[in-house]
């Protein structure tokens, strides 16, 4: 299978000529496919204004079946813009899973775009996209909604759950088999460790400093470096990836 993260919203060409020569069996893009920018009108959708969404995943499934679930950067997008990226033949999974040819493939949605979701409701907002400032806050970061894969870790198969966010792995649970994320950047800066004999990143949104997961395996978690960067620090010794897997599954 392939992981593709955190392309926001960029020209995809090069990783659809990647995508063609291996023809992996599984596209599995686990968050910010877009940039997060609200619509200056509040009414427009993300969508149409980074046009180059759309037809990258229209091009993914003809390649191999295409699973998308939901970044950070996904916040904005509501019922309608995600009627439009199934319009295009993948499967979006938010907070939910499916079973396919003896997997269990399931989307752990990024708490950003859950709170808003309930911030907006108890704002009765008329506005399309209100900005996260409009709504209502308590000050809390809510968490992720991890309820519903008590179900999908209970079910018999090969489970693969897309995260974006690696910081969420204490929530998972430990029958999750195979867990793919981003959000890293791969650490935005990386260097060698010599205590460590390895390269390790510098710095990770939701790990801060000296992040513990910002590319590569770690157990049961792969966590792509991605495709882009949207931080004011450079991508040093860090180029964009994308990571494939031989499950060795049958």
């Amino acid at each position: 299978l392939a992981l593709v993260t955190d392309l926001h919203g960029r020209d995809g060409s090069a990783v659809l000529s990647s995508l063609r020569a291996n023809r992996p069996s599984l596209i599995c893009i686990a968050g910010d496919l877009i940039y997060g920018v609200w619509p200056e009108d509040g009414e427009t959708s993300p969508l149409k204004s980074q046009a180059t969404v759309l037809p990258f995943l229209r091009e993914c499934v003809r390649i191999a079946p295409t699973f998308v679930s939901l970044g950070n950067h996904e916040v904005f997008l509501d019922e309608e813009d995600l009627m439009e990226l199934r319009a295009t033949g993948v499967v979006v999974l938010d907070n939910d899973f499916i079973q396919q040819d003896g997997l269990l493939i399931g989307g752990l949605t990024s708490a950003y775009v859950t709170d808003y979701r309930k911030r907006k409701a108890a704002a009765n907002s008329t506005t399309r996209y209100p900005t996260r400032y409009e709504l209502p806050r308590d000050g809390r970061t809510a968490p992720p909604e991890v309820e519903w894969l008590e179900e999908f870790s209970s079910c018999g198969g090969f489970h693969i759950l897309l995260c974006h966010h690696t910081e969420y792995i204490s929530l998972i649970p430990p029958e999750t088999d195979l867990v793919l994320s981003g959000h890293t950047h791969g650490g935005q800066i990386r260097f060698y460790n010599p205590f460590k004999r390895e390269w390790v990143g510098a710095y990770a949104p939701g790990q801060g400093l000296l992040p513990r997961w910002s590319k590569g395996q770690y157990g049961r978690m792969i966590v792509s470096a991605g495709l882009s960067n949207t931080q004011i620090i450079p991508r040093l010794f860090n180029p964009v990836e994308i990571v494939y897997i031989n499950l060795g599954v049958s």
